[in-house]
């Protein structure tokens, strides 16, 4: 697609929202069919499964909720993730 192929499901690659902008900044290149991608880093090393993070193999830590303000528990309302502004019109 990045290089005018079609928008479509086999041409396209699920990536987490680091892993995609990691892309955009050019800080990985991910090049191949895709049955065989090949992703690099900015260095131009290759990246395997084994330099890709893994799940946990051991429980997590015992870490006690956080608690709001006054005490109450944490509420999703009060996540805000970073968004930055809009470059200015000019």
């Amino acid at each position: 697609w990045e290089n005018g192929g079609p928008t479509e499901l086999h041409n396209l690659v699920l990536l987490c929202p680091y892993h995609h902008r990691a892309h955009h900044r050019g800080d990985i290149t991910i090049t191949g069919p895709p049955h065989q991608l090949t992703v690099v880093d900015s260095d131009g090393d290759p990246l395997t499964s084994r330099s890709l993070a893994r799940p946990p193999n051991h429980p997590p830590p015992d870490v006690p909720p956080c608690r709001g303000p006054i005490g109450e528990r944490a509420q999703w309302k009060w996540y805000h993730p970073f968004e930055p502004k809009a470059p200015p019109d000019n």
